[in-house]
């Protein structure tokens, strides 16, 4: 199974995109919304780049989840081989290794991580790579924005700063004055793209995502079958007792079986994904569950093996159908994210990951932004 939508499929619009970033000398900034195909645009001019000149190239990513999905989103290019892919943590760690640079044993992993990136941009770095893709930039630490921008002759990124699910991050404006700014939007007037954007205003007062008005705009009725990547979004409630949100999780699962459907199982916590896990084991429900975020990095994004999946490291992946739970009032990462005004992009992402259904657990506990959706 391909994750991978084909450059035949893309619009006119997104193609011509391809064809500005393949030829550009200049940074470009790609700003859409979920399943404007910001990523794609950047996968299909990394391979035209690749292929016509055989640069030293770089996609780097946020997180092992990222990793994952795109090592093997290189590998269906037939790229992979000729391009280097790091997530950025890792990637400024040997970078730091690299030019020696020491660390304090008295200090925590945040701040030592923050001492070798002041400690880099401090050294003679030479560029180092032709082109670097940059995927979910608006996750990104103002020091590592910069660092990339010393290494790399041109830099091509993309991000939506609605889906900015940290704090201290880099800020919107920096991107855009180092960049060529380019807007992607839905081009479709069909009832998925109208319910993707009901989302986006239900969280968010100045979403500023409208339906197209071109008389370009193509109107799709809502089960056109638009090919393997044929939007249908919807959303359904399952409301259920606290005690019975594993119970309601299994009986989806099971119903999702043999509709070859890749499916992701997502929460704000990962300690509930264990619970979850031992509850499945025992009703001999198959699933991918990685006690250890790091072997997200191996997983096959091709599965249809349900995957359960941090609403954190889901940012920026497509899954065909997607199982909400755990938002709930108690859970201290929501209390967390209340706190940072930043619980509503939480919700977005995981709200938005789906080109078909999202399927929410809903009980006694779960916030209210999601009790009244």
């Amino acid at each position: 199974m391909s994750i991978l939508k084909s450059y035949s499929q893309l619009s006119e619009e997104l193609k011509e995109i391809v064809i500005f970033c393949s030829n550009t000398d200049k940074n470009v900034f790609l700003e859409g919304p979920p399943w404007s195909g910001k990523a794609l645009v950047c996968l299909y001019s990394l391979q035209n780049v690749v292929k016509e000149n055989g640069i030293d190239s770089l996609f780097m990513v946020s997180n092992n989840a990222m990793y994952g999905y795109m090592s093997i989103a290189l590998k269906e290019l037939d790229i992979s081989e000729n391009v280097g892919i790091d997530s950025k943590n890792k990637f400024f760690w040997k970078m730091a290794g690299e030019y020696r640079i020491s660390v304090s044993l008295n200090s925590d992993y945040h701040e030592n991580y923050d001492s070798i990136l002041t400690n880099l941009l401090k050294e003679e770095i030479e560029k180092k790579y032709a082109l670097i893709i940059v995927s979910e930039v608006q996750d990104y630490l103002p020091k590592e924005w910069e660092l990339i921008k010393r290494i790399s002759e041109r830099i091509v990124c993309y991000g939506d700063f609605k889906q900015a699910v940290y704090e201290n991050k880099v800020h919107r404006e920096a991107i855009i004055n180092d960049c060529i700014h380019k807007q992607l939007a839905y081009l479709y007037n069909d009832a998925s793209t109208k319910k993707l954007i009901s989302t986006r205003n239900c969280f968010f007062d100045d979403a500023g995502y409208a339906l197209p008005e071109s008389e370009n705009a193509a109107t799709l009725p809502q089960d056109k079958d638009n090919g393997a990547y044929a939007m249908r979004v919807e959303y359904k409630m399952i409301d259920v007792k606290y005690e019975d949100e594993f119970k309601a999780i299994a009986d989806k699962i099971k119903e999702l079986e043999g509709k070859n459907s890749r499916i992701a199982i997502v929460c704000p916590n990962n300690n509930r994904f264990a619970e979850l896990s031992i509850y499945l084991e025992g009703h001999e429900i198959e699933h991918n569950y990685y006690a250890i975020n790091q072997d997200l990095r191996n997983h096959d994004f091709t599965s249809t093996t349900p995957l359960f999946i941090s609403v954190f490291n889901a940012e920026g992946l497509q899954f065909d159908d997607v199982i909400l739970f755990g938002f709930d009032e108690s859970n201290y990462i929501i209390e967390m994210k209340r706190k940072e005004n930043r619980l509503n992009i939480i919700l977005y992402v995981g709200m938005t990951r789906a080109r078909n259904s999202t399927y929410i657990i809903r009980h006694e506990d779960t916030v209210k932004e999601l009790k009244g959706f």
